[in-house]
């Protein structure tokens, strides 16, 4: 019978989760904000943020294929992180949506400490540091691209100084 088919779900069609988010999840790198944003994006797109924040799943989607798609969302995230991120967060929950309030808190509580180590990594990084000016150009825009995903943006003035102080 017609009315007895049973879909699947389209994100069990998805083979390589990196493509769609090439950011690897790294304590040390501070790309958290990027990495949530095309996580979420990726979640939206498949109707899967339920995963996360605590809605309701659509009303097409039974309950086993709910414990599935967390799984799947687990293994993403997994599959997105750096090892030792990885091994630090692989036990602390056993949702998606746990695992994500982990990753939020663990990433949100270091933001000080991170904020005031890459400033002084911005303030002091000088052109001999750097292989070229495309170089030195390039890392005092990741410098500052970092501090702004960490809520402390670096305006062009800022840049424009730190770039001439640095040569």
């Amino acid at each position: 019978m017609a009315g007895d088919k049973k879909t699947v779900h389209p994100a069990f069609a998805i083979n390589n989760i990196k493509t769609l988010i090439p950011i690897i999840l790294d304590i040390k790198q501070d790309e958290y904000s990027s990495w949530i944003f095309l996580f979420e994006l990726h979640l939206q797109a498949h109707r899967l943020l339920f995963l996360i924040n605590g809605s309701a799943p659509p009303p097409d989607v039974d309950a086993n294929t709910v414990l599935q798609l967390d799984v799947l969302c687990r293994q993403w995230m997994f599959s997105t992180m750096a090892k030792d991120l990885m091994i630090t967060v692989l036990k602390s929950g056993k949702t998606a949506k746990e695992i994500w309030n982990h990753l939020k808190k663990l990433f949100q509580d270091n933001k000080g400490n991170r904020t005031a180590t890459l400033e002084r990594k911005f303030v002091n990084l000088k052109f001999i540091d750097c292989t070229s000016i495309d170089g030195y150009c390039d890392k005092l825009k990741s410098l500052s691209n970092r501090l702004l995903d960490l809520d402390f943006p670096m305006d062009d003035k800022r840049l424009v100084i730190q770039l001439v102080n640095g040569l």
